[in-house]
């Protein structure tokens, strides 16, 4: 969800529906997360299942490439990827 409360999204629908709109449909393409740490509250989400959430250390400059590949294609990019990983 890519408000901060229940009460922001009813809110944003009811005074800015375009953008409400717009930012809900973004939120369904996923990608990487920008807020503060769990430590600092965290951001509270809704996830649905099927989905898959990674953690924070997993995310950086040499991983970033491939997880935003994987989220747009649903598949990795190397054709032979499949068989290293069963092994």
């Amino acid at each position: 969800m890519p408000f901060k409360s229940e009460k922001q999204r009813k809110w944003m629908h009811t005074n800015e529906p375009e953008m409400a709109k717009k930012w809900e449909k973004e939120a369904q393409q996923g990608g990487v997360l920008n807020g503060p740490s769990h430590e600092s509250g965290g951001i509270p989400i809704e996830a649905e299942g099927g989905e898959f959430i990674i953690k924070k250390d997993s995310v950086n400059r040499s991983t970033l490439d491939m997880l935003e590949y994987v989220n747009k294609h649903g598949d990795l990019p190397m054709s032979d990827a499949r068989k290293r990983r069963s092994k």
